[in-house]
């Protein structure tokens, strides 16, 4: 397999749960080197499928301006489904519902954002879009290439 299924840098990691979720866990501080990071394993995933995004930020702290800034002028909307956020505070859902506005108000494409309390409600949210998305679309994961050669 050429790519792996985790990444750990700084203090966060993520991984890939098949068959198509991206979870991170967001630790403390983010820097602008993270974020980039962070672009990077967003752009490494989507480039092979569309995907459900799901950020732990139950232990996140402050997210630097310039790394806020990189995220928003590389961010693609075309590599996600969605984002799930899990224990985002005021701070961070203003900032992500911000951010949103922001590419819609420039005309970049956005994605639904939802802000839960737990894994399990992330779990529950993306089995229902999973559903909306099989119903509208004909069966979106049938047609994502997978992120691996063995499928």
């Amino acid at each position: 397999m050429s790519q792996p299924h985790e990444w750990s840098f700084g203090t966060h990691r993520a991984w890939f749960e098949p068959p198509d979720v991206l979870w991170m866990e967001i630790h403390g501080e983010t820097s602008l080197e993270d974020a980039i990071t962070i672009l990077e394993v967003y752009r490494e995933v989507g480039s092979q499928q569309r995907f459900f995004l799901v950020t732990d930020l139950t232990d996140a702290t402050t997210v630097d301006l310039k790394a806020r800034d990189h995220v928003s002028w590389n961010f693609h909307a075309d590599w996600f489904h969605s984002a799930t956020y899990i224990g985002a505070g005021l701070m961070q859902r203003a900032v992500a519902t911000s951010m949103s506005f922001f590419h819609s108000l420039t005309g970049q494409q956005t994605r639904p954002q939802h802000f839960v309390p737990t894994e399990n409600d992330a779990r529950a949210l993306i089995a229902e879009e999973r559903s909306l998305l099989d119903k509208y679309s004909g069966s979106a994961r049938a047609t994502a290439r997978p992120l691996h050669p063995d499928g």
